[in-house]
């Protein structure tokens, strides 16, 4: 098939699975995906039936940067589902990614339980603040200046703030020039405004756009106190401008409400994005088990997608990993999707055994728990 013709027929069927609107700014967009990703397709003859993105992208876990495969634009042409033809597509990404060493995927789920039984499992959650301007909290005014920039003249010091921002550091993109000019430039156009300290660095930046009389803030980032000051109350001089203020942020059970004098009490948390680990020895051994006082082993019964998975762990405290038949060592025994939400951070040890989501001796519960994430995974990317 010719590019010409198969950039048009992955165009068409996204269009057709996700009924955007049509216009040469989308096409333009998805195209732009296209070119950096990996395109997953299955035809019936010169028809393009389902199809998937792989985008090549690098996440950042346990001050190290890792591949990660971001799945998007999963679709199919309705006449050929129930053909086991996504199965394929996804059994052919997981199997990529284990040749090449990806060790995680990403992707926002249309549905949670069909993207669980290829191993993916919630890890980010975001909270959404939608209000009447008149009752955005203001905040005192301190040291510093903000300058609004076009997105030119912006993205050295954006893209700066985002690298140094501790927020980002456990599950979030590190993200590459292409994606920020995608997300910042090629997806919407935005208004940038940078928070200057003092000394003229930047420590803080606002993303946002002012649509039909409301203020929609994308992305709002800091490295200081005055930085969140000084762009909430940048945020505030809106109030006379616009009806409504909307800010989303990735949620890391932490919010500014105890710097507010009346805090927001419209605030919305919802779950979104899932998170594959694609192959849990090769994660086993990059994981910091600095603080591991015994030996144990980690059992994972069945990952039908990721059959390498299955199997007992052995962690020893010189730092070793074994795969083995058996163990005589105390073992955690759980899905990996489980193994997921555990080893990221996103749920506690003591949440999974309440639930009766692992099985594990109660000795070994302590050794366990002083060796997990004491960070939230945050994301601020969607793909």
């Amino acid at each position: 098939m010719q590019e010409t013709t198969k950039a048009e027929a992955i165009y068409q069927l996204a269009h057709y699975a996700f009924q955007f609107n049509q216009s040469e700014e989308y096409k333009n967009r998805l195209n732009y995906i296209v070119e950096h990703s990996k395109h997953y397709g299955s035809y019936d003859g010169e028809t393009l039936a389902s199809q998937i993105l792989a985008t090549p992208l690098k996440v950042q876990f346990f001050n190290q940067v890792f591949e990660m495969a971001g799945v998007g634009f999963v679709s199919s042409d309705p006449s050929y589902r129930g053909e086991g033809r996504i199965d394929q597509l996804m059994t052919d990404i997981l199997n990529d990614c284990k040749e090449n060493k990806v060790l995680f995927s990403y992707l926002a789920p249309f549905s949670y339980p069909f993207y669980r039984r290829y191993g993916y499992e919630l890890i980010f959650e975001r909270i959404a603040y939608d209000v009447p301007s008149r009752k955005w909290p203001d905040s005192k005014r301190v040291p510093g200046k903000i300058r609004r920039q076009t997105w030119e003249d912006a993205k050295v010091d954006i893209k700066t703030v985002y690298q140094a921002s501790n927020r980002n550091k456990h599950g979030g993109l590190q993200r590459e020039d292409w994606w920020y000019d995608y997300k910042f430039r090629i997806q919407r156009p935005y208004y940038f405004a940078i928070y200057y300290n003092e000394a003229g660095m930047a420590e803080g930046y606002l993303v946002y756009q002012i649509l039909n009389g409301k203020f929609h803030c994308a992305e709002w980032e800091v490295l200081s106190g005055h930085a969140y000051h000084a762009l909430n109350r940048y945020i505030a001089t809106h109030k006379e401008s616009v009806s409504e203020i909307r800010y989303e942020q990735g949620y890391n059970k932490n919010s500014a409400f105890f710097l507010q004098e009346k805090p927001l009490v419209n605030a919305t948390i919802r779950p979104e994005m899932m998170v594959r680990i694609v192959d849990v020895e090769a994660f086993l051994t990059i994981y910091p088990f600095d603080n591991l006082q015994e030996s144990f082993a980690i059992q994972i019964p069945e990952d039908s997608y990721a059959s390498w998975n299955e199997g007992i762990f052995e962690i020893n405290t010189d730092g070793t990993i074994n795969k083995v038949a058996k163990t005589k060592l105390p073992t955690l025994t759980l899905s990996v999707q489980r193994f997921t939400q555990l080893f990221l951070g996103y749920q506690s040890l003591q949440q999974l055994v309440f639930f009766n989501e692992v099985t594990v001796d109660e000795k070994l519960m302590p050794v366990i728990e002083a060796i997990l994430p004491k960070e939230t995974p945050v994301l601020e990317d969607y793909f």
